[in-house]
């Protein structure tokens, strides 16, 4: 189950630490253009934010 507040592996993310929703391990990151799967238990689950949070939109989606 994922919280309100979870963010999809996958997701642009800006530099902090990330816990796993499925079993806990905590990922530090640099500004990353796709969050990974969990290394611990490799699920293609969701993160929490601890620290950092989803990457600012793109403004400009179609390249433009």
């Amino acid at each position: 189950m994922t919280s309100a507040s979870a963010i999809p592996v996958g997701s642009d993310v800006t530099s902090g630490t990330y816990k796993c929703t499925s079993c806990g391990y905590e990922l530090g990151v640099q500004s990353v253009v796709s969050l990974p799967p969990c290394p611990k238990c490799e699920g293609p689950y969701s993160w929490e934010a601890l620290t950092g949070g989803d990457a600012k939109p793109d403004p400009h989606p179609d390249g433009k």
